[in-house]
């Protein structure tokens, strides 16, 4: 019987191998564990979308993962910016090379169609247009028909990103009969909802909702070096390089504008010892999220030594235990900073991540480090120190465990901790705390479940403690949806209702401040904050475990998302 499965799961394998698209010689073959949920530039859902979507389409801005700067894209520059007392003005020009596919120039009313579109009606994206909220109008020039300004309501540092950092579409391709050439963006924006009861715009979003936006390769289509060729659904996606391309001809030469692979073909294998298997066959040239086992033993065989450079770049996704500040016993800061000094971080890191992780004090990456508050601590494991906060805090240990008397009622110390079912990482971490939790008397019980159910229970406060990953990034530290106590109430981002008076100001004054120094002083002091309240209780931002080709060369590896550049990359004769 063992003998039957083994061959039946060789077989498999072959059938994977074998089943997937074939590439051109020139194709470089990279693995997804998932398909995208939609290819459509304005309600897409999943990394996967965005990575295929960013070959395709383009944004006026871009962001270099080879050292992290702002670039311009189908901008010609970086924008003016002029402020006022409640405006802020970013101003545009359009590269003069830029064109779409049938030939016609990229103007400034291409972008003004983009909002228009972003913000019209019935559109399913209500996830993305609200990232725009703050792009109240745009003036288009009268002398220049690639140069306009957007107008954004007051001014934070993020938007020298955000302003141009939206996909500009083509309105031949999503509007033909012209719906929104006689309407104004300001309108649509002052009269959404009204709009949205005409039979015009009802039309018009059906159209734009169709599911053919998101999947037929003819529709697909932007300003970008690649055109879907192919969608090969739970088996691959094939990107096909444009002859001639706009973007090839700027001179001088614009390394946020090279494409050289001809091909690119995304491997879907959900299975991750599947795409290992893939991977050590070489019909894969990139990898990454590699799982720890498998990465440390292919590092180590001299045999993949030969076929592949692997990487392991820090990233910005931060691992941390959220605590509920609103839970009765959980209200007392020194019960929450005992609960931390229960977690062996060290040990963590060591064990479920072969070393591969940065331990933080807070959400400022280590490596930012003119931001990143480097007198604090690192939080140590430490059982008595715990036990003594508890005692500080009022809880009195008793044969039956930890009790307090709150409000003139007495409660016990029993906590649930939820996770992400099937997160290795996060059940073997619960596991962890449970234990040290327990040998000082506290019972923990331990809940996996689905991401949604997480978040309605985050969202409506019923939880005590939970695993979860924060995917942050070093150009934004607006941190008031996520921390201030105006979006501590249900349904808001601050979750743990953490925060006070002090720390409201201080996350305004951060998000408004443009000066570094003065930015590191704010940033610093709320670090040092959030470890004393410790409603969010930080551990580590992980690494990503990256195996690519030595066939390739001038890949780009960054601790930015996707974690890889290949467009500037080629394959060895």
């Amino acid at each position: 019987m063992k003998n039957y499965c083994a061959k039946c799961l060789s077989f498999i394998f072959i059938c994977i191998l074998s089943c997937t698209s074939k590439p051109e010689e020139t194709g470089i073959r990279i693995r997804f564990d998932q398909d995208p949920e939609s290819l459509h530039p304005l309600s897409y859902g999943n990394a996967p979308a965005l990575q295929i979507l960013n070959h395709v389409y383009q944004s006026l801005l871009t962001v270099d993962l080879a050292d992290k700067s702002i670039r311009p894209l189908l901008a010609a520059e970086l924008p003016s910016v002029r402020k006022t007392d409640s405006t802020s003005l970013f101003t545009f020009s359009i590269r003069p090379e830029a064109q779409w596919d049938n030939g016609s120039p990229i103007t400034a009313q291409d972008v003004a169609f983009s909002l228009k579109l972003l913000h019209s009606p019935l559109i399913d994206n209500e996830r993305w247009r609200a990232q725009y909220e703050f792009i109240k109008d745009i003036q288009l020039s009268q002398r220049d028909p690639r140069s306009f300004t957007l107008v954004c309501s007051g001014y934070t540092p993020e938007m020298r990103l955000m302003a141009g950092d939206f996909f500009v579409l083509p309105s031949y391709q999503f509007d033909p009969k012209g719906t929104l050439a006689s309407v104004s963006y300001q309108l649509i924006r002052q009269k959404f909802d009204s709009l949205a009861l005409t039979p015009t715009f009802k039309a018009f979003a059906t159209i734009i909702n169709n599911v053919a936006m998101a999947r037929d390769t003819s529709l697909i289509k932007g300003s970008g070096p690649y055109r879907l060729r192919k969608w090969n659904a739970g088996q691959s996606i094939t990107l096909e390089k444009k002859k001639p391309w706009w973007g090839d001809g700027v001179n001088p030469h614009v390394p946020a504008l090279q494409a050289r692979p001809s091909h690119i073909v995304f491997q879907i294998i959900p299975d991750n010892a599947s795409a290992i298997l893939a991977l050590k066959a070489s019909q894969l040239e990139l990898m990454d999220n590699i799982p720890l086992i498998p990465f440390l033993e292919m590092q180590r065989e001299r045999k993949y030594q030969q076929l592949f450079n692997f990487h392991t770049p820090t990233s910005y996704e931060l691992i941390f235990m959220g605590v509920n500040g609103q839970n009765p016993i959980l209200q007392d800061r020194s019960t929450r900073q005992a609960l931390a000094h229960l977690l062996d971080i060290p040990q963590i890191i060591n064990s479920l991540q072969g070393g591969l992780a940065t331990p933080t004090v807070g959400f400022v990456h280590p490596q930012e480090k003119e931001f990143y508050n480097s007198d604090l601590p690192i939080l140590k494991f430490d059982k008595p120190k715990a036990r003594n906060l508890l005692l500080a805090a009022g809880w009195r240990q008793t044969s039956t465990g930890w009790e307090k008397k709150i409000n003139g009622k007495i409660h016990q110390l029993k906590l649930d901790l939820l996770h992400k079912v099937g997160n290795s990482d996060f059940e073997n971490m619960s596991l962890l705390f449970q234990q040290n939790a327990k040998s000082l008397g506290i019972p923990v019980t331990l809940q996996a479940l689905e991401s949604s159910q997480i978040s309605e229970r985050l969202q409506t406060r019923k939880f005590d403690l939970y695993f979860r990953t924060l995917i942050g990034n070093p150009f934004s530290y607006n941190l008031i949806p996520l921390l201030h106590t105006s979006n501590a109430k249900n349904g808001g981002g601050n979750v743990t209702s953490f925060g006070t008076a002090e720390t409201d100001l201080l996350l305004e004054k951060i998000a408004n401040e443009e000066l570094p120094e003065e930015k590191a002083l704010l940033l610093k002091s709320l670090q040092q904050k959030m470890q004393e309240e410790s409603n969010m209780i930080f551990l580590y931002f992980s690494k990503n475990r990256i195996a690519v080709s030595k066939q390739m060369d001038s890949v780009i590896i960054s601790g930015l998302k996707p974690g890889y550049d290949v467009t500037r990359a080629f394959l060895k004769k």
